[in-house]
């Protein structure tokens, strides 16, 4: 350890560790062994891998983070500190990909930095082969579980990668993992789970937790505006949607106070000049999405406010532990209001697909298209996505689900199926091409179905093109690639019924539990529970919080849990419901028109245009349940068919479907029944909310959903 005591002080300037960054250090340098790092956000967790990268004498650290800005800031903050470190991230020019690969093979870099997805890319994982990988550093690893609010199948897949490159030694890190999460990243990257969890309480005395209802957003910003006009500090202001940031600083400019907005819908650049004015300023006010945040280490943040609820618990721990980190009295007030539940607990069902469009894109996008040349299933995600309407994140999803539940695929290195070019070269180039504009556009796919020749020899002429300086190459449309590994069940319509039934059991269950973590939020601000005491019992850290009590909280200053009753209008209205049938008229998809009501968007509705509809979100605060149970009944009654060609409505193109799934079974007893278990449960078990009010304690809801 004295070699890492050093590095802490030569190199980072600290005198001291802090918290269990030695303990956790000492596991990886001293006893060669995998640790997880379980400390709060600004606790410390990248010092946890950066010393020990400078402590062994050879090979190399890869850090897995998945988020490009934060790699940058960290590799920036680095090298200047003079240690050689690298991003390795999709930005990158060819030239500047280059240096980095031989910074690796030459042993000159000593961190390198990529995203999860870099994984998949055979030229990469080639490359580690070259070289000692003598540590694994996975930041956000709560990602890697099922229970968490963030699951991600990639983080399934470096502990894949682990394993088979048989690394010596990984570090796990996050901020924010229950038991049964921590738990989780144990088991996939075989961590000792007595010995190599190093936590730290999530509890901090200077942060003031405060709980406040609203009628309305009105009703909201009529509290607010006392808290900004005595505020001591700097402030932050968490929305849900890109649009409330607007709405907001509008309604508190109408009162006189000043704020700016940040969401990942801004220009770049503007983003990074509100970050920048905010870092600098000493009262200032962003009123921000979640976007706004990450990678903020502005120690004098005085007030941390969630003007709408946060959909989790990992969420709110996070974004209020950006408060006070110098130590300093801060206050972190949370506005609970019955109209925003259903807006929040709309997020959850945004990403379920139904089992009828699964089994569509299974049979068809999937297991129906004829394999590559080289044997590999080839997927342009952009147009399954529309096609299908699988939102692009969940379809990644569902591919790595086939990788790895499945076993049937692999993920290779993606490609490109459209190069467009320009002429830049010589007069020779331009005088010899006389196409227009539209035909400087190659379809590599094909144009190698055509001609008969190899892709990558098509590739290799364009990329000659460029290095000659003829033509500037522009590559577009991703093609995700996939190596497989077993036999696909082409053709076989009850195979592919029972995967998709799978597929879409997993995907009720995860929206259940994003709607349960959202009930949680509920429960925690509600009881009569000191809320710096629950916070820490949620994740595992009793005792955390001196007597159970912080004693500056609203509960603890109130001595009760705050009165709440969330209950909102869940009736189906029949008026609205047939306004709405009559404007998206397809019947095919139950769980797409429910959307349009409830006004999530989709692949399939903004292809439509009907994101843009009147209606759309007209009916958002009616029960789910109910709502989806009478869509239902709409499309079984029209045989679960699409619109018309001629109406005005959206229709899907035809598509090739296996037998299972053929006209002339849309109508059956057998096929109605599957449709209708795809697009909604059979049974509502709908009960209305109970009241949160003192007195219920922790118990949740009664009669709740989940």
């Amino acid at each position: 350890m004295d070699k890492a005591r050093q590095v802490l002080k030569e190199t980072f300037k600290f005198d001291n560790f802090r918290l269990a960054q030695e303990q956790a250090i000492e596991r990886l340098v001293v006893h060669n062994k995998s640790a997880l790092v379980l400390f709060p956000t600004a606790g410390g967790k990248s010092l946890c891998y950066q010393i020990p990268a400078l402590c062994f004498d050879t090979g190399i650290t890869l850090v897995i983070s998945p988020l490009i800005s934060l790699m940058r800031d960290q590799v920036d903050a680095l090298l200047r500190r003079k240690v050689k470190a690298a991003s390795w991230d999709s930005s990158l020019t060819t030239e500047q990909a280059r240096a980095v690969k031989d910074g690796v093979l030459n042993g000159d870099l000593k961190m390198l930095y990529v995203a999860p997805e870099k994984l998949n890319n055979e030229g990469f994982v080639q490359l580690m082969t070259q070289v000692e990988i003598n540590l694994l550093a996975v930041d956000e690893s709560h990602c890697i579980s099922q229970w968490g609010a963030s699951f991600r199948p990639d983080y399934l897949k470096i502990a894949r990668f682990a394993e088979e490159f048989s690394v010596p030694r990984v570090l796990c890190l996050t901020a924010t993992a229950t038991n049964q999460v921590a738990e989780d990243i144990c088991d996939s990257f075989h961590i000792d789970k007595n010995e190599g969890i190093f936590k730290t309480p999530v509890y901090r005395p200077n942060l003031a937790f405060r709980v406040k209802t609203a009628i309305n957003l009105d009703d909201k910003i009529q509290q607010l505006v006392p808290m900004l006009q005595k505020r001591n500090g700097p402030v932050v202001i968490y929305v849900t949607l890109q649009g409330d940031t607007v709405e907001c600083q509008r309604k508190l400019s109408e009162k006189g106070i000043s704020s700016r907005i940040y969401h990942a819908g801004i220009a770049s650049e503007t983003r990074t000049e509100v970050q920048d004015w905010f870092m600098n300023s000493t009262d200032g006010i962003v009123v921000c999405t979640i976007a706004f945040g990450m990678g903020i280490d502005k120690a004098d943040l005085r007030q941390v406010i969630h003007l709408y609820m946060p959909k989790t618990l990992e969420n709110y721990s996070q974004e209020v532990g950006r408060a006070g980190r110098d130590g300093k009295p801060s206050i972190c007030t949370m506005f609970l209001c019955a109209e925003d539940i259903p807006v929040l607990e709309n997020f959850a069902r945004g990403d379920t697909v139904s089992k009828n469009s699964l089994q569509l894109w299974l049979d068809s996008g999937v297991f129906g298209v004829p394999l590559a040349p080289d044997g590999a299933l080839e997927a342009n995600h952009y147009t399954q996505s529309k096609t299908f309407d699988i939102r692009s994140g969940t379809l990644l999803n569902l591919y790595a689900q086939l990788e790895l539940k499945f076993g049937l695929l692999r993920a290779i290195t993606p490609c490109y199926q459209v190069y467009d070019y320009t002429i830049r070269g010589s007069d020779l180039w331009k005088k010899a091409d006389k196409t227009s504009k539209a035909a400087k556009t190659i379809d590599v796919a094909e144009t190698a179905t055509i001609s008969g020749l190899a892709r990558m020899d098509l590739v290799k002429v364009t990329q000659g093109w460029e290095l000659s300086g003829a033509v500037e190459v522009k590559a577009s449309q991703v093609r995700h690639r996939y190596r497989v590994l077993k036999e696909l069940p082409s053709g076989k319509p009850a195979l592919i019924a029972a995967m998709a039934a799978q597929l879409h059991e997993g995907q009720l269950a995860a929206e259940n539990e994003a709607i349960e973590k959202l009930h949680q939020v509920l429960t925690f601000a509600t009881g009569e529970e000191c809320l710096a005491h629950a916070l820490a019992l949620y994740f595992g850290s009793d005792g955390a919080v001196p007597g159970g009590a912080c004693g500056i909280c609203t509960q603890c200053t109130t001595g009760e849990g705050v009165q709440f009753d969330p209950n909102y209008n869940h009736t189906v209205d029949p008026t609205m419901l047939r306004a709405i049938l009559d404007a998206c008229r397809d019947r095919d998809d139950p769980r797409m028109v429910a959307r349009f009501a409830i006004g999530v968007t989709s692949p399939r509705l903004t292809a439509a245009k009907l994101t843009s509809h009147p209606l759309f979100g007209k009916m958002v605060g009616t029960n789910y349940e109910l709502l989806l149970a009478s869509i239902d009944a709409e499309c079984a009654a029209a045989g679960y068919e699409p619109a018309p060609p001629d109406s005005s409505n959206f229709s899907p193109p035809k598509r090739k479907t296996s037998a299972s799934v053929s006209k002339s079974k849309r109508g059956s007893a057998s096929s109605s029944q599957s449709r209708s278990s795809s697009g909604s449960h059979q049974k509502s078990t709908y009960s209305p909310y109970g009241n949160y009010s003192r007195g219920r304690g922790r118990g949740g809801y009664r009669g709740g959903r989940r």
